[in-house]
């Protein structure tokens, strides 16, 4: 009876030595704190499990192993960030990784010695992200997505694609002040009038539809906002409907059904993202690594070029990173 009750002791000894063990290493294991304004299910995408994990696993890293992924979703709720944010910090992450302005801004706000790995943010100088490009200086750095000219580039794309396009609708927030100016110098450089049409909300899509058709454009432009990717389906269907070709800024529109879509590679940027996690993980400092450009794509939906009558030139299907049939 005295040798069963030792054996059951040394074994619970045992046991609550190897949990302690655990424990240590589980506290060792370095958190990735991932802050999204939003998933997009409507087109099945969730970039920092589909994107970002695989990308780790190529560097070393395996999640819930070597490392352990914290993701935060405000869900579009921008109102909820700072709290993410401060959850993240509360969780002693070892690194964040924001995607998007607002992102990027409440996880500054939440620390200032945490490194934050930025996608999607814009311009960071412009929005004092970091002092500059290639010495960030503070705890901030990662992927601008600043692109000069991109948005003539997007014009010349849809003059090349229906070259008698004289009138553009171009769909975007009242907060996109300069977008729109740029998207203006753009369109009269090509000798194209430019409409402009807000839509702030959800329930703002119906009048700013019969706004545009009213317009009788000759071709739609949309704005990425996480509004418009939201509701991607419900322009694309619109501007099928109207037979409107549609330029967009981002891929996801077109896998939506839209025509065309020339701008930063998102898909990319969260896979590039990894890189300086595990560059940070390693010793880097934030502050002295550079932010890097974005990268840019061409997408273009043939079924939808076929359902509008449309044919693209060769050279463009050649020039296309993605043909959609």
């Amino acid at each position: 009876m005295r040798a069963l009750y030792w054996l059951v002791l040394v074994a619970a000894l045992l046991a609550f030595a190897e949990g302690s063990v655990n424990a240590q290493r589980q506290l060792q294991v370095p958190r990735i704190g991932v802050l999204v304004t939003g998933s997009l299910p409507t087109l099945g995408e969730r970039p920092s499990r589909q994107l970002f994990v695989p990308a780790l696993q190529e560097l070393g890293y395996i999640d819930g192993q070597t490392v352990i992924l914290e993701v935060r979703s405000s869900e579009g709720k921008l109102d909820l960030l700072p709290n993410l944010a401060a959850d993240l910090v509360r969780l002693n992450v070892s690194v964040i990784v924001a995607a998007g302005p607002e992102a990027t801004g409440a996880a500054m706000k939440a620390t200032r010695t945490i490194p934050i790995v930025m996608l999607g943010a814009g311009d960071p100088v412009g929005r004092e992200f970091v002092e500059s490009l290639s010495v960030p200086g503070g705890n901030v750095t990662g992927l601008s997505s600043a692109a000069r000219g991109v948005y003539g580039k997007q014009m010349e794309l849809l003059k090349d694609t229906i070259p008698s396009v004289s009138r553009v609708a171009l769909l975007n927030s009242r907060e996109r002040k300069g977008f729109v100016r740029e998207f203006q110098r753009a369109a009269k450089a090509l000798h194209v009038e430019l409409e402009p049409v807000d839509v702030n909300s959800a329930e703002q899509f119906e009048g700013a539809f019969a706004k545009i058709t009213s317009l009788r454009p000759d071709a739609l432009i949309t704005a990425r906002e996480f509004l418009t990717i939201r509701h991607g389906k419900q322009i694309a269907d619109f501007a099928l409907k109207q037979r409107l070709p549609s330029m967009y800024e981002s891929r996801e529109f077109v896998q939506a059904g839209g025509l065309l879509s020339y701008g930063v590679n998102y898909r990319a940027a969260w896979r590039r993202a990894a890189f300086f996690v595990d560059k940070i993980l390693k010793g880097a400092n934030p502050a002295n690594l550079p932010v890097e450009g974005p990268q840019f794509e061409l997408v273009i939906n043939l079924g939808t070029a076929k359902r509008l009558g449309i044919t693209i030139a060769p050279e463009l299907l050649l020039e296309a990173n993605e043909v959609i049939k």
